[in-house]
């Protein structure tokens, strides 16, 4: 065989070898590539079946994913003895007895309040407590215990004001679905919370 033959026998045989790794049925995948698991949609994040149904979340709760996410208890303060209207704070547990969980108002003059606490409980008896610090949002200086209980009113510090508590379903049933999880807030002018000393909007 001569050398112009061999060169023609090698190209016909490359050539149908291409032919056929590129033929229509197989779009150029692997076999092996061919059969992939199936994937389930809700998955394709990373996120496992218990992802897929989060705690239940009214709408005035945070749902969106949060640092300072945590159970929701709810109290409301004002300048009526009756505790009739005011203004509501939804305070997280389960905190670390040392974290300091921290809010900021404005008045109506356009002062700006700081006020932290630590040391946040559900306690035995189904009430509520927290050590207050005035002035600060780092627990600093000397704090007021402060515990409440549920649809009790109490003269609070500064006495004119007064407290209820209206929701202590996460210390009294912590694995039902009517407690909430999710940011911290206070309903006041200028309004905003943080975590030892970082805001929860960051």
């Amino acid at each position: 065989m001569n050398r112009s033959l061999a060169f023609s026998l090698i190209t016909i045989l490359a050539t149908s070898l291409l032919v056929g790794a590129c033929s229509s049925d197989d779009t150029g995948a692997p076999a092996a590539d061919a059969a992939l698991p199936s994937i389930d949609a809700t998955a394709d994040a990373g996120a496992s079946a218990a992802d897929a149904a989060p705690p239940s979340i009214d709408a005035t709760v945070s749902p969106m994913p949060n640092r300072c996410n945590a159970p929701l208890v709810r109290l409301r303060t004002g300048p009526n003895s009756e505790c009739a209207g005011g203004n509501e704070h939804r305070w997280p547990i389960g905190l670390a007895a040392t974290d300091c969980h921290g809010w900021r108002a404005v008045d109506t003059e356009g002062s700006q309040h700081d006020n932290s606490a630590n040391g946040i409980v559900c306690n035995a008896d189904g009430s509520f407590s927290f050590t207050q610090y005035p002035g600060n949002l780092a627990c600093t200086g000397t704090g007021n215990l402060k515990t409440y209980s549920l649809n009790v009113c109490e003269q609070d510090t500064p006495p004119r004001l007064y407290t209820i508590a209206l929701d202590l379903t996460c210390c009294s049933n912590p694995d039902s679905a009517e407690c909430r999880v999710g940011a911290p807030s206070v309903t006041v002018p200028g309004g905003a919370v943080f975590l030892n000393g970082t805001s929860c909007a960051e």
